[in-house]
C-alpha cells in the first residue's frame, strides 16, 4: 500500500508501522524480512519526528478539448456573460503541441470597443521553453519562459489587476513572471476589462467573435479553464492546481455545458491526476539495510508491530469471545460488518453508502434492550470499525443528507458504548487503548 493506507491499516488493527530499528537490530531484522521473500523496501515511521499527512492527489474526471494542428477554424466559445473585470485571474491545465514555434493563441476575449482586451499567447523559444505573453486593451507584456515544452500536462495561472495594471503568470503552482503597467494605453486612468464580450478558446480574434488565422491558433489540449473576478493568491493558486474549485468570485467554471465546441474539436472526458504536495516518507532498504526515502504515494510491503502488551491483550480477548454480537450484527447486515479477528479483517473499500449501512445494523443491535454487557472483543470490533469510518476519504458529489445521518449514527454508536455498564470492559482493554479514553 502507499504510506498513508499502510499507517492507516496498522492503526485499525490497533498496531503501529514498524519504527526505525536500532543499529543492532538491523541485520537480524533485514534476515527476518528476506525469509519472508521480502526483498524491497518497507514502509518505516520515524522515531521522532511527525509525518503531516498532505492533502491526497485527487482523481479529477474532466472534459478535454484536443486542438489537432493549427487552422483557421478550430474554434470553442465559452458561452458565459462576463461582467466588467477590475481584476482577474485565468487558471487551467494545458499540454503545449511542440511541433510548431509559431505564436498560440491560447485564448482571446474581445469587446465591441477593442477587439485585443485580454489575450494569452505564447510559442516554444530555441531553448525548449514555452514563454507566454499577456496583452489587456491592446497593451502586450514581454514573452517570458514559464514551463518547459516536454509535451506533458502543465498549470498555469494568469492574474492581472486595474490598479496600476499589475500582472503576474504562475506555472505548476510557482509564480514565473511578474510586473506592472499593463493598463489602459492613452488613457488618464486605468480601466477594467470590459465586460459583455465573446471569450474564444484556441483563437486569435481578427473581428468580434470571429476572423482567425491558422498561423495565431493554439494546438494542444487543454482543460479546467476557470475564470475569477479577482487576483487568486499563492495558496488558492496551489488549490486550484490540485483540483479544488473555488467558488467565490468565480465568473466562469470549466463544464461542457457551458462551452460552445466546432464540430472538428475533439472534445474527451479523460481521468486527470491532478497534480498536488508529494511528501517524502521513511524506508529500510532490506538488501542493504539501509534507510532511505520514497515517495509517500509509492505502493511498498509494509509491517505492523505491536508491543507485547497489547499483542497479548488483543489475543485474549479473542479467546474469551463468544462472537455473539458480530453473529447478530452480520446476520442482520446479511453481510460481514464485523469481522471474526480484529488480526485478519482486511480493510473494507469504505464509501458512504457502505458505512451507512453497517452503522445503521450496529446502532439497531447495540440499541436492544436485552444486549448484554459488551465483552472486550465486541468493543475492539466496534471501535474498529469507527476506526474505519473516521478514516474514510469524503468524496466529491456524497450526499449531505447521507453525510449527517453517519455522523448521527456515529455519535449514537459512540454513546452506546460509553454506556456505564461497559466500564470494567473498557478497563480490560486499557494497554490497546493507550489514550485517555
Amino acid at each position: 500500500l502507499d504510506w498513508w493506507q499502510a499507517d492507516r491499516y496498522c492503526e485499525q488493527r490497533f498496531a503501529q508501522l514498524l519504527f526505525e530499528p536500532q543499529d543492532s537490530e538491523r541485520d537480524s531484522f533485514s534476515k527476518l524480512l528476506q525469509s519472508h521473500h521480502i526483498r524491497a523496501s518497507v514502509w518505516l515511521r520515524e522515531r521522532d519526528s511527525v509525518l503531516h499527512r498532505t492533502e491526497r492527489r485527487r482523481g479529477h474526471t474532466v472534459p478535454v478539448l484536443i486542438f489537432r494542428d493549427k487552422t483557421d477554424t478550430k474554434y470553442v466559445k465559452v458561452l458565459s456573460d462576463f461582467p466588467a473585470l477590475p481584476a482577474v485571474t485565468a487558471c487551467a491545465h494545458l499540454q503545449w503541441d511542440t511541433r510548431t514555434q509559431e505564436i498560440a493563441t491560447i485564448f482571446s476575449y474581445a469587446v465591441p470597443a477593442f477587439i485585443n482586451e485580454f489575450q494569452l499567447r505564447g510559442f516554444v523559444d530555441e531553448e525548449g521553453f514555452v514563454r507566454f505573453a499577456l496583452i489587456v486593451h491592446g497593451h502586450h507584456s514581454p514573452y517570458l519562459p514559464v514551463f518547459r515544452a516536454d509535451g506533458q500536462w502543465h498549470h498555469f495561472c494568469i492574474t492581472w489587476q486595474q490598479e496600476n495594471g499589475t500582472w503576474a503568470i504562475y506555472a505548476d503552482g510557482k509564480r514565473r513572471a511578474s510586473a506592472s503597467g499593463l493598463c489602459s494605453v492613452g488613457l488618464p486612468a486605468p480601466q477594467a476589462i470590459f465586460g459583455q464580450g465573446t471569450f474564444i478558446i484556441g483563437q486569435d480574434q481578427d473581428s468580434l467573435g470571429g476572423t482567425f488565422r491558422a498561423k495565431e491558433s493554439f494546438s494542444g489540449n487543454i482543460t479546467d479553464l476557470h475564470i475569477w473576478q479577482k487576483v487568486l493568491g499563492t495558496e488558492q493558486i496551489e488549490k486550484v492546481r490540485s483540483c479544488w474549485v473555488l467558488e467565490q468570485d468565480l465568473v466562469f467554471g470549466w463544464s461542457s455545458n457551458a462551452l460552445e465546441v466546432e464540430s472538428t474539436v475533439q472534445a474527451v472526458t479523460t481521468q486527470l491526476l491532478c497534480p498536488g504536495p508529494v511528501e517524502e516518507c521513511r524506508v529500510l532498504e532490506v538488501g542493504s539495510s539501509r534507510f532511505s526515502y520514497a515517495s509517500c504515494l509509492q505502493t511498498l510491503p509494509f509491517i505492523c508491530r505491536y508491543s507485547k502488551d497489547v499483542y497479548r491483550q488483543l489475543k485474549r480477548a479473542q479467546l474469551e469471545s463468544s462472537h455473539s454480537l458480530a453473529s447478530r450484527v452480520n446476520s442482520l447486515a446479511v453481510r460481514t460488518v464485523i469481522p471474526d479477528s480484529v488480526f485478519t479483517s482486511d480493510v473494507q473499500d469504505m464509501n458512504l453508502s457502505v458505512a451507512l449501512d453497517a452503522l445503521d445494523v450496529l446502532a439497531t443491535v447495540l440499541r436492544e434492550g436485552e444486549m448484554p454487557m459488551l465483552e472486550p472483543s465486541d468493543l475492539l470490533v466496534v471501535l474498529q470499525l469507527l476506526k474505519q469510518v473516521a478514516d474514510m476519504e469524503v468524496q466529491e458529489g456524497d450526499d449531505l443528507e447521507m453525510l449527517e445521518q453517519l455522523g448521527q449514527y456515529y455519535m449514537e454508536v459512540t454513546e452506546l458504548i460509553l454506556e456505564e455498564q461497559n466500564s470494567e470492559t473498557w478497563s480490560s482493554i486499557s494497554q490497546v487503548m493507550v489514550s485517555p479514553v
